[in-house]
């Protein structure tokens, strides 16, 4: 419980890397709440097709992303000369990520379809807001950790932080084209 407490923490940068339990166990933790919430926010977005529904392209697309984070970061750290904070560095990179998952998932089952009534305009406006405010707290959060990992200055954190994002995307993005045809709104 005290690791899903540092998680949580993290969200309000009162804990650092440094603050995460050495070793291979608590990553390891950290990997599988990451996976868990992955998994519900995949569900949740492709829940009109039923469970199930492009679940395998799904967790492909998600392990790609924790490889994504993992080499990014940790090719970070050995550029930096800071190996050995490595595993700390990913616990709490992975922590954060699956905390602020949960906190987007009721935005993800929320999101309007445009087939809600009359206010769509607004509700989307509403949704979108939230999403970029959600975004711009997982940069802060994220960066912070690269900043106190890496001996960053708060922009620069931020700025490494907005690197994996790209990177992410652009894997993400190149890998759905080929995964899920038709499911993405890219052409095929």
């Amino acid at each position: 419980m005290s690791l899903i407490r540092l998680f949580f923490q993290l969200l309000f940068l009162r804990a650092g890397p440094e603050d995460m339990p050495a070793g291979q166990q608590p990553l390891l933790i950290a990997v599988g709440f990451y996976l868990v919430v992955g998994v519900l926010l995949d569900l949740a977005v492709t829940s009109e097709g039923g469970l199930g529904h492009g679940l395998g392209a799904g967790l492909m697309l998600l392990a790609a992303d924790a490889l994504v984070l993992v080499g990014y970061s940790a090719g970070l750290a050995a550029l930096r000369g800071h190996r050995a904070r490595t595993p700390q560095m990913l616990t709490a990179l992975f922590g954060a990520t699956a905390m602020l998952g949960l906190v987007a998932w009721p935005l993800v089952v929320m999101q309007p379809t445009g087939l809600e009534g009359e206010n769509v305009d607004g509700q989307v406006g509403l949704w979108s807001v939230l999403m970029i405010a959600l975004f711009a707290w997982n940069l802060v959060v994220l960066g912070q950790i690269y900043r106190r990992t890496l001996d960053f200055g708060a922009a620069i954190g931020v700025l490494t932080a907005l690197g994996y994002f790209i990177l992410s995307s652009l894997v993400y993005m190149t890998l759905a084209v080929q995964l899920l045809p038709g499911e993405t709104g890219l052409p095929t």
